[in-house]
């Protein structure tokens, strides 16, 4: 059962971009905001870190999934001296791990996760920060689910990723409320799910 959860959101961060693109570049700190993290560490594959997330399902059981993400940073600089508008980026992409062998159980999955931050100064010296993330996982459906019918079972999964992409970018949104004044744009989509 593979579930593909998105989210889109801009927000206005009322600080300068050279003070945000730090900050939004700390994968661990960006991370910690997020309520299903429960660590990030780097890896001995040089730029590539692991995220582990804990979830759980209907039945409270916990279920890891675990992802290999990359980050690639793009810093604009002016093309002229009069070209003072400029967008930075930050890139996340899956690295490609393969596990030989079993998982260590079978509450313990391989996601897949990409995103793309955009930074772009406003002329009041205000930074706007647009994201979007993609996150794939490719869950075995418990034995209990099994009995239903696959269209409940589509819309149980599309509805359970969708509610946790929209919890945690509000929690995310409310972390970085504490640490900048800043307001949501239009276009924000805080989360939506489609089982494939």
């Amino acid at each position: 059962m593979e579930v593909v959860g998105t989210s889109h959101g801009q927000v206005l961060l009322h600080a300068d971009l050279q003070q945000v693109f730090p900050y939004f570049a700390d994968q661990k700190k960006i991370l910690s905001f997020n309520p299903f993290c429960k660590q990030v560490v780097e890896t001995e594959l040089g730029g590539v870190t692991r995220w582990d997330f804990e979830i759980t399902d209907p039945h409270s059981h916990p279920i890891h999934i675990i992802f290999f993400v990359e980050q690639l940073e793009e810093r604009a600089t002016p093309s002229t001296p009069t070209d003072d508008i400029v967008t930075d980026k930050i890139f996340w992409q899956d690295y490609p791990v393969i596990v030989e062998g079993d998982m260590p159980d079978d509450h313990t999955f391989i996601g897949k996760a990409s995103g793309k931050m955009e930074l772009k100064p406003t002329p009041t010296g205000d930074t706007v920060v647009d994201v979007t993330m993609r996150v794939m996982v490719d869950f075995d459906i418990p034995v209990l689910l099994r009995a239903f019918p696959e269209p409940v079972i589509k819309v149980m999964a599309e509805t359970a990723m969708s509610f946790g992409m929209q919890h945690v970018s509000r929690k995310m949104l409310d972390s970085i409320k504490q640490d900048f004044q800043c307001a949501l744009v239009s276009s924000t989509n805080s989360g939506s799910a489609k089982m494939n």
